[in-house]
Formats: structure tokens, sequence, C-alpha cells
């Protein structure tokens, strides 16, 4: 049972592929105004951390996608006060696997990506406060200017966002983490050196409850800005500001933000595709093609038909599903990052497939899990810097083999499979029990950490898992 929020196969018409398409030219409209950080929203609890830029709970993520060059510009279609409401907008992009032919400066590394975050960047007119709100939707495989083929690979639904002007925010996926494959998916494995199956994608749809104010997603995706090898109608092929492209050109930092430095997506092109909802408006879209002759870091004369996005992707590898939900959330370890925690596998207990995951363990710290049937919560405990979130029947991974050092990869791992534990002899400090259906079971890893020079001991996160 995934707990990422996963779309059913949906009902959408395929369509010709993007090369027969004849995009329509729409108006863009002026960002009016500066743009702002709203913080991170957290999906899983429904909270905010309000500094803006806060990364922490991103862990050791990389930036696998960036398309953050401002333009000045902005979209009011697909917002309840604009052109098509309630619409589902496609944008596209690529995220390099090991055999991808493009020129990387470090060369791509992973066939398959965690998604943990990413960045969004719109406008919302509505005057009335906390109203705003978008669903996001990310594609593994994807035909750039089509409505998607294949369900979605995962959702984020980020709601009661800020209003009145434009705006920066920061989603962090933990605990719902989406698992994407590279170079197209899984319906064209590898890199095929073609768009059409190499691409990735992601839509935004309007889920704000005011009806009436104008709300679109802000316009980027600058070539000028950062690719020096782009031509006009060509594609961004630089990959800048992600871990295995060159870091942009446009040093000044900013994008959209004003933070951060710009980056031009990856395989994004200069269109989209609008899916109507009432069947009115579907198509191809642009603003009347690129231009932009002010410069690195400048207005373009006429925006790039693509929107702000940042991805980010833990350097794990994914594929299982993770079975277990987030309920306790930990303290910023010595590393200056919370210590995450995961169980994957398959939560049927009879497979007694599972694998407790602990990331952003403090390089060389040992540690291990703990696990109760009973939820709770204590702040620092016996002069700890972290939350311990079980109690009651506390049991301890402490048999042989099971306390471990996270070393350099700063993860402790203990995996079923490989016989380091067992679903039918999971342990309290009374003596073991089985997992089976209508069985919950929480667990969370100590570990050793620092604090002010000083040895002490702190906690990942904690999770449930629902066996079943």
């Amino acid at each position: 049972m995934l707990r990422s929020s996963l779309f059913t196969a949906s009902a959408f018409a395929l369509v010709a592929s993007a090369a027969a398409q004849t995009p329509q030219q729409i108006n863009a409209e002026k960002v009016p105004g500066a743009i702002k950080h709203a913080g991170t929203y957290h999906v899983a609890t429904g909270t905010w951390t309000r500094t803006g830029g806060a990364t922490a709970n991103f862990g050791t993520a990389d930036i696998i996608y960036s398309n953050t060059a401002g333009s000045g510009y902005f979209t009011t279609f697909g917002g309840a006060g604009g052109g098509a409401p309630g619409s589902e907008n496609f944008d596209e992009g690529g995220l390099p696997g090991t055999t991808n032919g493009n020129p990387f400066l470090t060369g791509p590394d992973r066939d398959c990506y965690e998604v943990n975050g990413f960045q969004i960047g719109y406008c919302d007119l509505s005057a009335i406060p906390g109203s705003g709100g978008w669903d996001i939707n990310f594609y593994a495989d994807y035909d750039p200017c089509t409505v998607a083929a294949n369900p979605a690979s995962g959702t984020a639904v980020v709601a009661n966002l800020p209003t009145s002007g434009c705006w920066i925010v920061e989603v962090d996926l933990t605990g719902a983490e989406i698992c994407m494959q590279a170079d197209g998916g899984p319906s064209a494995p590898g890199w095929d050196n073609d768009e059409a199956l190499d691409s990735f994608g992601w839509s935004y749809t309007y889920s704000g409850t005011d009806g009436t104010a104008s709300a679109g997603f802000l316009l980027a995706g600058d070539p000028n800005s950062t690719d020096p090898t782009w031509v006009v109608g060509g594609t961004p092929l630089d990959g800048t500001n992600t871990y295995y492209g060159a870091a942009s050109l446009c040093t000044t930092g900013g994008g959209l933000s004003g933070m951060d430095p710009e980056g031009t997506g990856y395989l994004t092109r200069d269109f989209w595709w609008l899916e109507d909802p009432a069947a009115t408006s579907s198509n191809c879209y642009f603003f009347g093609g690129y231009r932009n002759v002010n410069g690195c870091g400048g207005p373009s004369g006429t925006p790039y038909a693509s929107f702000h996005m940042e991805i980010l992707a833990d350097p794990g590898p994914c594929g299982d599903p993770i079975i277990s939900m987030p309920y306790c959330m930990s303290n910023p370890n010595s590393g200056g990052v919370n210590t995450s925690f995961r169980v994957i596998g398959d939560d049927t207990a009879a497979n007694n497939n599972a694998r407790l995951v602990a990331r952003d363990v403090p390089l060389n710290s040992f540690g291990f899990f703990i696990t109760s049937q009973t939820p709770g919560f204590t702040a620092n405990p016996a002069g700890s810097i972290g939350n311990i979130c079980v109690t009651g029947n506390i049991g301890r991974f402490v048999a042989a083999g099971q306390i471990k050092n996270a070393f350099a990869t700063g993860e402790i791992v203990l995996d079923t499979t490989a016989g380091e534990w067992d679903l039918a002899a999971i342990p309290t400090s009374t003596g073991p029990y089985a997992a089976m259906a209508g069985i919950r079971s929480h667990f969370q890893l100590w570990h050793r950490d620092t604090n002010m020079g000083m040895a002490v001991s702190n906690f990942s996160d904690a999770e449930f898992v629902d066996w079943q």
C-alpha cells in the first residue's frame, strides 16, 4: 500500500504527439510587484516552516531539475478567475539517467530518483488570506505538449497558500516521497535521444477556494540566461544548477525568488498543454515565441512558455514503495539536517519484506532502531537532543548485527530479506510478537550524536506501519 497519493488510471484521451501540434498563441501577464518567499509547506503534516528557503527536511537531497530563470510574467490560465478555470496544465523536462548521451558536467549516475521536495512559483490575486492551493502531479513518462497518456507517478496537494500577490513555496514531501524513473520512465526506459520518449511531465491544477480572482504559475525557462548553446526554436540542454549540470551562467542569484541561482529546465520547451475540464480550450499553447534581448537575468520581451519548478531528490535509490506513515518529527542533528526514517517494502506481513531505513545520520555515528505498538512523545529524554516518539512496551533492535554504524553514507538499514530481522519476531521488552493484519507498529532510530563537542544522543523521525 503506497502512502504517496498516487492517481489511478485516468480516463484521458490520447492525442497526437507534440510534433504534430500547432501551438495557439495567448497573452501572458506581467508579475504585479515583488515575488515573496512563503517558506516550506510539509505535505505529510499540512504544517509550515516559515523561514524563507528552509531546506533542513530535505536532508542531502540533490536538485535534479531546475527551471527558475525568471521572465517577469505569469499566466492566468488554470486559476478560478482566469482562462480555462480548473484546467490541468502540463509542462515537461528531462531527468537524465545513466545512458543519457548529453554532456553533463559530472555525468548522470542514476536511473531512478526518490523525489522528496520541490519548489513552485505562482501568482494568486485573491484578497482572501490563505485561500490559495494547487494540486501538483508528476509523470515519469510524458510526450511534450499532449495530455498525459499514463497515470501520474504521484501527486502533492498544497493547500492554504498565501494570496494577494506572487509567491515562491518550497514543498517538503518527507513521508510522501515520489519515485521517478529517468529518461522517460517505464514506458520508454533508457535514453532514446527522442524528447517524446525521454521527457518527464508535471502539471498544476488550481485547488484554491476563491472562485473570482486570477491565479496561475510564474513563467520561467529563459535559455538566453543560462544555456550558451541554445538556438531559437531549440531545446535547453544545459541542466544548469542541477547535480548533473554546470552552475548557471547567471551568478547574481535570484531566479524568480531573488534567492537562488537561476536554472533553465533541461528539455523543457516553449509551449505547454492545457487540458480543459469543459473541453473547450484543450490545446497546446505558447506566447508567440520566446524572445530575450536583455541578456542574463533580464526580463524577456516574450516569455518562454514554461513554468517555475525545481525538483529535489534523495541520493538513495527508489523502487519498492514506502509503507510507513509519519507521525512524529525529529530535531536537527549535528550535521544541521533532520535524521529521516521510513519503512520500505511490502506491508503484507506474511511476505516478510520490510527495510527500516534511516538517512542523514551523522557520519560515522552508530545507532539502533526502536519500536512499540504505542506512540508517545518525550522531548530530550536523558539529555538527548532529540524526541523519543514511542512509549510503553518498547523493543530495541540490539541483537547481533542490528547495531550499525552510518559510516560515510549517512544511512543505517535493517533488512528482513537479508535476515537482519523478522516480521514474525518484532522485539518488545517482554518478548517478540508477530506482525499481522490489524496490528500497527511504530519505529524510529536512536543514534549517537554530538552537541557543542559533547557526546549526546538523538532520534530520527518516527513512522508507523499498519500491517496487512
